[in-house]
């Protein structure tokens, strides 16, 4: 893991910078408007293991940041103790544009579900995730794959993970838009259902929105990789829904309680 310590004014002046792109507008930094706040309760100190997972819009490419990057440094500031965890680590071909930030992952450039879902348990198990962050589908459908086999491939995610851990929490995103793939708006569309059917109590999951609003346009730099608005949008998206998921887990009182962990 990387040295938590970084230069504030340094995250203010680029965090700045992406608000003006997002909404035209600066608030003086260091003021609660830099950011997305929450108001925490009081809550444990524990480190929390998070696997981002998916394919190349997690993992990221050469000279990029990732939404990871952004995500790390939203719930730093809000004073999360945060591991990134997974077999991966970095961005694809090359080094990221700001290597502050814990940069471990599961995100396999290419990969369609159901190839993940034959290695996720040998990464979970490796990897000993407290939550997953999913974002996964968008080879499936654009080589052609069907929603219904994209749709049960997913769920067959969820169900290995919580063979590794009954306890895991998973965030599902409905997937940024893709000109040209019809289908991943229709699987969009199917994912609540799928929310539904696999909620469990002791492992619940949560539909995180990233279609809505998503402009593949000024989003993204190919049509279908996020450029940097389209990773800070990301990762804002994540933290509304991450944060308050993590609250009620670090406010248990043992977060790791039938969990087989210290």
């Amino acid at each position: 893991m990387p040295d938590h310590r970084f230069t504030q004014r340094r995250w203010c002046v680029r965090l700045a910078t992406v608000i003006v792109l997002l909404f035209g507008s600066v608030a003086a930094c260091g003021s609660q408007a830099d950011h997305p706040s929450h108001a925490a309760p009081q809550r444990s100190n524990a480190t929390v293991k998070i696997m981002p997972l998916g394919d190349s819009i997690t993992a990221s490419n050469k000279g990029l940041n990732s939404y990871r990057y952004y995500l790390w440094h939203l719930l730093l500031e809000q004073g999360y103790h945060i591991d990134f965890v997974g077999s991966q680590h970095g961005v694809g071909n090359g080094p990221p544009a700001n290597p502050d930030f814990d940069m471990d992952h599961e995100g396999h450039a290419g990969w369609r579900a159901d190839e993940i879902l034959a290695q996720i348990q040998a990464w979970a198990t490796a990897a000993s995730p407290d939550f997953v962050l999913i974002h996964v589908g968008t080879n499936d459908l654009s080589q052609g794959q069907s929603v219904t086999s994209t749709d049960s491939d997913i769920g067959g995610i969820i169900d290995v993970l919580r063979t590794v851990n009954p306890h895991i929490r998973i965030l599902l995103s409905q997937l940024i838009a893709k000109p040209g793939v019809p289908s991943i708006a229709v699987l969009n569309g199917n994912l609540p259902a799928l929310v539904a059917d696999k909620q469990r109590a002791e492992s619940p999951i949560v539909l995180v929105d990233q279609q809505t609003g998503f402009d593949s346009t000024t989003m993204t730099y190919d049509g279908t990789h996020p450029n940097a608005v389209g990773d800070s949008r990301m990762a804002v998206r994540w933290f509304e829904k991450l944060a308050p998921t993590l609250d009620a887990f670090l406010t248990q009182s043992d977060p790791r309680a039938g969990q087989g962990r210290p």
